[in-house]
């Protein structure tokens, strides 16, 4: 089964990563291609593309473990919901749409 958090991951962290290995996880995560029609595409084994992904999944987790900032997006988006569900001020309002704006 596939972890969709890692397309997630890939969004924040994929530069890190290879252009290959970005693309690859964006074309298995994003666009739910088998490995074999990845492979078709690349011109590569099936093979291959699984350890690229493996390897690119390793260091998107790693990356995610090190900084957070998936983690930590997921909290903001927690707390602005509590906020909105609380009565606000015109201003207050327009305060976190210019945060949800920047996550």
């Amino acid at each position: 089964m596939k972890d969709l958090s890692i397309g997630m991951l890939n969004e924040l962290y994929g530069n890190l990563l290879t252009n290959r290995q970005s693309e690859m996880i964006k074309a298995y995560f994003d666009f739910d291609l088998s490995l074999g029609e990845i492979a078709a595409s690349e011109g590569i084994s099936r093979q291959a593309v699984s350890d690229s992904i493996k390897k690119g999944e390793k260091l998107l987790l790693f990356y995610e473990d090190s900084l957070k900032f998936y983690d930590k997006s997921l909290k903001i988006k927690e707390l602005i919901s509590e906020l909105e569900s609380s009565e606000l001020t015109g201003e207050e309002k327009i305060i976190i749409e210019k945060i949800k704006e920047l996550l």
